[in-house]
């Protein structure tokens, strides 16, 4: 049943993923997830700095900080080179592989986000296959 049930869900991922990557674009698709990664570093480092303060290590949050700092100046490079590259996106002769990348690349996303499910449910001890 449970092997069912993780099909299922699975499948519905990837009709999800590969729904949202056709309807985006690659290259919105790519924004997404770069924005994304950069969210997650950004909350690492401020939950570094926050343990450092309390540990009194002011290295430690002196890196937090600078790194904190480069990562926003890394996201808004790469806002300003995605911009013009969105724009060029919405050509006709561009669009359809746009699209179609997108979907692939929702594919991928899919098969990620399954591996990961499957490795959750592994360690919390729900085995699948």
């Amino acid at each position: 049943m449970v092997q069912l049930v993780f099909a299922l869900i699975v499948f519905l991922i990837f009709i999800w993923r590969i729904k949202k990557g056709f309807a985006n674009g690659i290259m919105k698709e790519i924004v997404t997830i770069l924005s994304g990664v950069a969210s997650l570093i950004s909350v690492a480092l401020l939950l570094f700095a926050v343990t450092s303060v309390m540990a009194k290590a002011m290295s430690t949050l002196t890196l937090s900080v600078i790194g904190l700092i480069v990562v926003g100046i890394v996201f808004k490079i790469c806002s300003l080179i995605f911009t013009p590259v969105l724009a060029l996106s919405n050509f006709s002769i561009i669009e359809g592989l746009n699209k179609l990348l997108g979907a692939a690349m929702g594919a991928v996303e899919a098969c990620v986000l399954g591996g990961l499910l499957y490795y959750g449910l592994g360690y919390v001890g729900v085995y699948v296959f």
